[in-house]
């Protein structure tokens, strides 16, 4: 049986990714859970301290893999292709990771972006900054990071839209074939 915490952190993930921070109240994750609204408190102090433990632990075990290959014994260019595929296939199977990353990015709010950069996602983007720089000590990294992100996000969201878009083929919508395509991208980004 789910702890009532882990609980908590799965309903508020699926409720978040959905509706939004703004759309969920404590009174609905509480619901989910088949909880009592004050019991919530008695895991978290507000609404804010859920959603920041929600989003650190969606993002835990995608991170923890991630570090693992960056931190491992093969050349950088392995592993910047194992991130990619690890990247991709996480964000075509797990839609709530996916939606909350999106969420965040139209939200647009300041702080909960400060949030993810520098709380959820920066231990794993220090580690892909050190392989970068082993491929290309002399490119912008920042750049490569956010392209990486934009590029893994962006294809997986649009979906079935691409089915319309001139040259579709069915190896467009297989995951392999993306990270494949992206890791070859930036590889020649990166040696260019």
């Amino acid at each position: 049986m789910m702890q009532t915490y882990d609980r908590i952190l799965a309903h508020s993930a699926e409720l978040f990714s959905e509706k939004g921070f703004e759309a969920v109240s404590m009174r609905d994750i509480a619901k989910a859970c088949g909880i009592k609204a004050p019991s919530l408190y008695n895991h978290f102090k507000d609404k804010q301290s859920l959603y920041q433990a929600t989003l650190k632990s969606v993002f835990d075990q995608h991170n923890e893999q991630l570090i693992a290959v960056l931190v491992g014994e093969q050349s950088a260019e392995e592993k910047l292709k194992e991130v990619i595929r690890l990247s991709a296939y996480k964000m075509a199977e797990d839609t709530f990771f996916r939606q909350l990353i999106l969420r965040e990015l139209l939200q647009n709010d300041p702080q909960k972006l400060q949030f993810l950069a520098e709380t959820v996602m920066a231990e794993s983007c220090k580690q892909l900054e050190k392989i970068l720089r082993q491929i290309n000590p002399d490119s912008d990294l920042h750049f490569t990071i956010t392209t990486l992100l934009g590029m893994t996000l962006f294809h997986f969201q649009i979906g079935n839209m691409r089915d319309f878009l001139p040259g579709s083929q069915p190896k467009h919508h297989q995951t392999d074939y993306l990270a494949q395509q992206i890791f070859a991208t930036t590889l020649k980004s990166l040696k260019a």
